[in-house]
This record gives structure tokens, sequence and C-alpha cells, in this order.
């Protein structure tokens, strides 16, 4: 579809990567100095800032193989959102297209940041993907800057709370996992002292044992509860938040996780109990690393 915020974002890639050469007879696939290919995009913004979004079957076949983003444009983005396909490849093989020969993706933004949802497949955090910084990695074939250490389940707990303070929420972490958190890589920040409200008269005693809940600022109301899972296995947190889930619906819930464990969420996220229950449209899957850059993002961006 054209749009202004298409023909800006291509023209803004050859002005910093020289001419763009389209593959194939797709109008939306481009390979760059033939280092990196991006199929771009476009979607009109929806209510409650929802996106939705069509991804041919043959074009994304295209980018099986090579270094590939998907750029996902709508009007308003203070920066263009390039998903690095290979991250996610598991995730659109794992579903078969619609009737129509795409997959289905919606991308929603709120304050508590921003999901892919791949339909049939799972959600997933990709607030880390805004920018330029991977293309430009791949193309200038520069060593992408790993993380500055292996992270322990409560630096990782620590960091989500982090995140949740800089996008202005409250912060409830369990008592007992409080004097392990990890203030040296992080600027300390204060926990809520009780448990956010569930909208019923009490809150559930269970959410209490969930790694980090986000709260909002004002209302005393959760917004998002994640579940770090270290070593113990992916399905032992979706069931956690499940069990929640079923007493009242969370507004979003988050397993965070080293990447080699995005398979196992995935082949366990659609499972039929957290369908009936619904927690597979509100889970997302993050990586400890995106979980990191996101962080680093926010903090940049709170900075003066």
């Amino acid at each position: 579809m054209a749009s202004p915020a298409r023909a800006e974002f291509l023209l803004s890639l050859e002005r910093e990567f020289g001419r763009l050469h389209r593959l194939g007879t797709s109008t939306s696939l481009f390979t760059i100095r033939d280092k990196a290919r991006v199929y771009v995009r476009y979607s009109k913004v929806h209510k409650r800032g929802s996106t939705f979004f069509g991804l041919r079957q043959e074009d994304i076949a295209l980018l099986e193989g090579f270094p590939s983003f998907i750029a996902y444009l709508w009007e308003g983005q203070r920066e263009p959102l390039l998903i690095p396909y290979e991250q996610f490849a598991a995730a659109f093989r794992s579903v078969d297209p619609a009737s129509d020969g795409q997959y289905k993706v919606h991308i929603y933004t709120n304050e508590e940041g921003t999901d892919l949802h791949i339909v049939r497949a799972g959600r997933f955090g990709v607030d880390s993907h805004f920018g330029l910084r991977e293309l430009r990695t791949a193309v200038l074939e520069r060593a992408e800057e790993p993380p500055p250490m292996e992270f322990s389940h409560h630096q990782m707990q620590t960091i989500v709370g982090a995140i949740g303070r800089l996008t202005g929420h409250a912060v409830y972490v369990p008592l007992n996992d409080r004097p392990l958190m990890d203030w040296s890589i992080v600027d300390r920040f204060a926990l809520a002292d009780d448990i956010p409200s569930t909208g019923r008269h009490a809150p559930a005693a269970s959410l209490a044992l969930i790694d980090v809940l986000w709260i909002h600022p004002t209302r005393n109301l959760l917004t998002a509860a994640f579940e770090v899972e270290h070593s113990t296995p992916i399905y032992s947190g979706l069931l956690r938040l499940n069990d929640v889930h079923i007493d009242f619906k969370l507004p979003r819930a988050g397993i965070v996780a080293d990447a080699e464990r995005e398979d196992a969420f995935l082949r366990q996220i659609n499972r039929r109990t957290f369908r009936a229950s619904g927690l597979n449209e509100v889970c997302l899957f993050y990586k400890y690393s995106d979980i990191y850059r996101w962080y680093l993002r926010q903090r940049s961006e709170s900075q003066p």
C-alpha cells in the first residue's frame, strides 16, 4: 500500500545505504548492497493502537537463508520497527498461512510496550527492534555487541522491573526475591508494597508469587505479569500464569527466557489448556537479549 510512511522509509534507506534493488516481481521486497533483504509492510493504525499486516507466503520464502528483516510501518512512528526474520522464522513455520496465502500479523502498541502477534503462533515483545541498528549491523558486517554478561534469574527479574519503572509503572516483586535483586546493573527504584488490584474484592494470593508485576501508577491496577524461566521448564511458568489468568483475565503476560527456549514456548503456549483459558492471546515470549536491549533503549530515552 502506498503511504508517506513507506515512501519516507525507503528514501531513508537509500540515503544511508545507496540504491535499493527490488527482489523478483514483488513491490515490497528489496536487497541492500547484496548484504540484506528487507520486506516492507504498511498498515493503518486501528482502534487501541493496533495495526494489521498480511505477509505473503511466497515473499516470506524469499527471506529464508539470508540476513533478512521485516519492516512494519505505520503513520506516526518515531522509528521504524525492523524485525530480524530469522528470530521469528520458527513461529512462521509453526503455522500455515490463511486461505489467501498470507500470514496474518498484528502489532499492538501501548504503555506496556510493543507486541508482535503472529496469528495462531504466538505473541512476542519486540521493543528492542525499533530503529536501523540491526540492519546497519547486517549491511556493514559489524559484529553485534553481545550483552555484557550471562544473566541470572534474579538479574533478569531486576531488569524487567527496571523497564517497568522506566515506562511509568509501579513494580511489585515477591518479598522473598527482593534481597536477591541485583542493583549493580540498574538504577535502584522503589518497589510497591502491596499486590495490585485484580478487579475483584481481594487480590489473588497466587499473584504474589509471580516474578514481576507492573502496576498502573495511579489506579493500583495490574497491567502486566512476567515469569522469568531461567532453569525451570517453560510449561511450569505458563501454568503459574494460567492459574492467575483463570481467576481473572491478565491484561498482559510474559515468559522471559534464553533464546534457545523459544521453540519450547511456541509448542507449549498453543496447547489446548492455554487456548481454552485465553492465555495464548495475552502471553508473549521475551528473549534475555531483547529484554536487555529494551532496558538500554528505555534508559537512554529517559535521560535528558
